[in-house]
């Protein structure tokens, strides 16, 4: 294991995809002060459970699952919630893949891409039974689902970050890697927005797709150091640092402020509607600019910079009792109920899932009532339960009326 902070590769592993889509975000990001490329405080919760696993890993570490409790690694401190919900299912999976009858492993190790100067990455932990190996990246945020293989319109991708940790790992440990007939990829991801959904994906590829790999991303490398790399926006910039300066993302803003609203006075009530929606387009094209601007300026304030006319002000306060025990006991004697001090309350349908999940259990469905807590405006593609307006209610009401008056009539 290595035991230093790697530190960031403009051609890593976690910006193979973006690289390849738009090579133009290499140099972008370049122009982003490094203390300020942080994605976000999620990032603190990720990286101290990577560092977690690798100590429960680690043959020479004693730790356990119960003693990270209350364990504070890189800016984050270890939670329960952290071990059940997270650790505890990635550490069986650890555990069953190395007992495999003679298993071999290499635990946050880095690895060189061919070809490509400066290109690293720390794969989290690549294992080697008999002929195969397996690469292995832990997912620990509780967002969009990560694959090893997902659906981009008529065709399945390979996960480009597995691909790239694969394809450097066979060239750092060509030794590993001799003999290897199999290559398998495996994201394993114990939380998710959907708590159906599985903990494990996996893709096994060739050796002859790691070449076509090797070749497409050293291709995307050098046009991101030609004079004009190619510049395009999608869902891979979800977490690029350049997104405050990046042209595809500040270009809306001008755009609304060009967009003209007509009166309804003025034009028909679709032209009224049809500007709406290019509104509502626009904002949501806008918003992660702010969230970008926000946290970024917000992280320059914490190191010591300067951003004119903005400064950090103090949360509210929020009061604690200075020891549960002994202000429970106080207060009773003051003549409190416990009932007047304690609230039980049973956890969510979703964190039992999560908790159920995490020890190969499955929750009987019949136990949970669901209940639409209202109405939300969403872009059409994304409506999980879509209503029907009153045109479409009308129109639905009159074919079952005429289909009633029909079945009379006959």
């Amino acid at each position: 294991m290595n035991k230093f902070l790697p530190t960031h590769s403009p051609f890593g592993g976690s910006v193979a995809a973006r690289v390849l889509r738009c090579p133009a975000s290499v140099n972008l990001v370049q122009n982003v002060p490094a203390h300020l490329r942080k994605p976000s405080t999620y990032a603190d919760r990720g990286t101290a459970c990577h560092v977690a696993m690798a100590l429960l890993l680690d043959d020479n570490d004693e730790h356990s699952l119960t003693s990270l409790v209350g364990k504070t690694i890189d800016n984050h401190t270890i939670t329960d919630a952290d071990v059940e919900d997270a650790l505890r299912p990635a550490y069986a999976y650890a555990q069953e893949l190395l007992a495999a009858p003679g298993a071999e492993y290499y635990l946050e190790h880095r690895v060189m891409f061919p070809g490509i100067a400066d290109a690293f990455g720390t794969v989290d932990l690549i294992t080697r039974i008999a002929k195969t190996i397996h690469v292995t990246d832990w997912k620990f945020g509780v967002g969009v689902r990560v694959l090893a293989l997902y659906p981009d319109g008529n065709e399945d991708v390979i996960n480009a970050q597995l691909l790239f940790y694969a394809a450097a790992a066979r060239h750092s440990l060509r030794e590993f890697f001799a003999g290897v007939e199999n290559v398998v990829l495996t994201i394993f991801q114990p939380m998710s927005t959907d708590a159906d959904v599985e903990m494990l994906s996996s893709v096994a590829v060739t050796h002859a797709e790691l070449d076509e790999f090797v070749t497409a991303y050293r291709s995307a490398c050098e046009k991101a150091l030609s004079d004009a790399p190619r510049l395009e926006r999608g869902n891979w910039c979800r977490f690029c640092a350049a997104r405050p300066i990046c042209p595809a993302h500040t270009a809306p803003l001008l755009d609304l402020a060009r967009l003209a609203t007509p009166t309804a006075s003025a034009a028909p009530k679709e032209v009224y509607l049809q500007a709406l929606a290019d509104g509502l387009n626009l904002v949501d094209l806008i918003k992660d600019i702010r969230s970008a601007l926000h946290d970024q300026a917000k992280l320059a304030l914490q190191s010591g910079d300067v951003v004119p006319g903005y400064a950090l002000s103090a949360g509210r306060a929020e009061r604690h009792w200075h020891d549960e025990s002994t202000a429970i006991a106080a207060l009773q004697d003051l003549g409190l109920a416990r009932d007047d001090l304690i609230a039980e309350t049973m956890r969510s349908p979703k964190q039992v899932e999560i908790r159920a999940r995490a020890r190969g259990l499955k929750i009987p469905p019949e136990l949970i009532s669901s209940s639409r807590s209202g109405v939300s405006l969403v872009r059409r593609e994304n409506a999980r339960a879509p209503l029907p307006g009153r045109d479409e209610i009308v129109r639905s009401f009159s074919a079952a009326l005429e289909a009633l008056q029909g079945g009379g009539q006959s």
